[in-house]
């Protein structure tokens, strides 16, 4: 096989959109593992560089992503400072300030809302749904793994899904009306 004929095809694979999303998919749960079980702070920030400069190397749509990566961000932490605050999450029994490496999850989530996960953007209720279970998965996951715990067993898994079926069909069109598609 003409070695060009293999280079162009390959091109073609690494740039379709599903290669695009299964890239951003697969780049979001290496740093989310990465920075859970580290459960480091050091750790945790050198993976969101490394999240970041791949994402927007690869895959970034210029400052409209960067913008909706830094909001998310921001409000992720006020959103987690609210919830250990409030006695959702507990750190050593006790409310707390959010550990550094938990906030780091955000900026790494807010990469998929115009990517891995854009496809539910057109679909609302479907979003809700997923939103609400898979955040409730992935919060008891972590509680699992870490040293942050719920401050009620059964009650903040729940309110956790119910935020989240809430508040991810609303960032999915937050990055819809933000980010142009490429």
């Amino acid at each position: 096989m003409d070695t060009h004929l293999a280079a162009r095809r390959l091109s073609v694979a690494v740039n379709s959109p599903l290669a695009k999303m299964f890239a951003n998919g697969l780049l979001f749960n290496i740093s989310w593992l990465v920075i859970v079980v580290s459960e480091s702070a050091a750790v945790a920030v050198a993976q969101v560089l490394l999240h970041l400069t791949l994402h927007f190397y690869f895959l970034g749509r210029g400052f409209p992503e960067l913008r909706l990566v830094a909001v998310i961000a921001l409000g992720g932490y006020v959103l987690d400072q609210i919830l250990f605050y409030t006695g959702v999450f507990t750190s050593a029994g006790q409310a707390s300030a959010v550990p550094l490496w938990m906030h780091c999850l955000w900026p790494v989530f807010a990469t998929t809302l115009c990517h891995a996960f854009a496809g539910f953007a057109a679909r609302p209720l479907i979003a809700a749904v997923v939103g609400g279970v898979s955040a409730a998965l992935s919060y008891i996951a972590g509680v699992r793994l870490t040293a942050v715990a719920f401050g009620d067993p059964l009650l903040s898994p729940l309110l956790i899904g119910l935020l989240w079926a809430v508040m991810f069909p609303a960032l999915l069109r937050l990055g819809r009306a933000w980010v142009p598609d490429d």
